[in-house]
């Protein structure tokens, strides 16, 4: 594989990488609820050798050669006066469904493209208490495939103090508290290599998000390298007319390396309606471009579920069961009005 400037690398597949980021975990504050304005602990990374000389001291940012290792190290200080206990978990990165890498937990649903969990080769200790005031400082292994491998593994060490959750809460419901974490990305490699940007269009398929009706367009970054300042336009129609029903349009998102979400087209408070249609969709990337014309079916059932479960949409009225009722009551109207005739007496002339 072609070199490049360790820089311009670094630049490219580690733009936008969330480093020493507050991550806000949880609900917005509710009634009742517990907030935390901030962290009672303060985290500090210390660079292993592997690190590379030109990298951000903020991250881990690692070249290393297959089947070797490496230690993380961690010096975590609580600042309170009260002893906590931290979790330490390490995670692979992802691209959630609004376009954007996370480096804090982990994916649903893992790309297949994905050859090794960056989580599967660092050993996390779990939980660790200090006490009031007090400094530790802890390593975390990192363990390289055997094999070589091309491209970056990518993820992050999330450093959260573990908090009980308040179930004895007069206010009915509330057992949800916000929560912070630390969140250090982790990016480690073999070698720098140039990778080409890819993008596949997986599936178009009926959905929601935050059941709310949409159509869902999976796209996959299959390469192992980030998809930066992703563009995506795409319209949907019906598949024997021209007209364009609903479209949507997202500009500067990212993509993990060996990763994948869903693109929703929203549909703006309508129904699903089942039929055949297609999707239009064009994505740009750091000066490549990529269109396709999918076209995929609304199966009824699906569409009738998802109807239900669309909390902006109005119960709808079941027709047949009305036109069913009216017909029988005019049957039976008819048949009451024919037996009050034959019954009324005659009167002879």
């Amino acid at each position: 594989m072609k070199g490049y400037n360790k820089k311009s690398r670094i630049s490219k597949q580690v733009m936008g990488i969330a480093f020493l980021l507050f991550l806000f975990i949880g609900a917005p504050g509710m009634s009742g609820a517990t907030t935390q304005s901030e962290l009672p602990f303060h985290v500090v990374p210390n660079l292993p050798q592997s690190q590379l000389a030109d990298g951000n001291s903020g991250y881990f940012d690692l070249e290393m050669a297959p089947g070797t290792s490496d230690l993380l190290g961690l010096t975590i200080q609580n600042h309170s006066t009260d002893d906590i206990v931290i979790e330490v978990s390490a995670h692979t990165a992802f691209t959630n469904g609004n376009g954007v890498v996370e480096y804090g937990k982990d994916a649903t649903e893992p790309d297949p493209t994905l050859l090794h969990s960056l989580a599967d080769l660092i050993d996390s200790p779990g939980e660790i208490t200090l006490s009031a005031n007090e400094k530790k400082t802890i390593e975390l292994p990192i363990h390289m495939p055997e094999a070589a491998f091309a491209g970056s593994l990518v993820g992050g060490l999330r450093i959260r103090e573990v908090i009980a959750e308040n179930t004895d809460s007069e206010v009915e419901g509330v057992a949800i508290q916000n929560r912070f974490a630390y969140i250090l990305g982790v990016v480690v490699r073999n070698e720098s290599s140039l990778i080409e940007p890819e993008l596949a269009l997986l599936d178009v398929f009926p959905g929601q998000v935050n059941y709310r009706n949409a159509f869902r367009a999976t796209l996959q970054n299959p390469q192992p390298r980030f998809l930066n300042q992703l563009e995506v336009v795409a319209t949907v129609r019906r598949a024997d007319q021209e007209e364009i029903l609903y479209e949507a349009q997202r500009e500067g998102m990212q993509m993990a390396p060996n990763s994948h979400f869903h693109f929703p087209v929203s549909l703006a408070g309508d129904r699903f309606y089942s039929g055949e249609y297609v999707m239009s969709l064009t994505a740009r990337s750091e000066g490549e471009e990529w269109s396709w014309e999918y076209p995929f079916t609304v199966e009824a059932d699906v569409a009738k579920h998802l109807n239900r479960e669309d909390v902006t949409l109005d119960p709808e009225a079941n027709w047949w069961l009305i036109s069913t009722f009216g017909l029988v009551m005019v049957l039976l109207g008819t048949i009451i009005w024919l037996l009050w005739k034959n019954k009324k007496p005659r009167t002879d002339t």
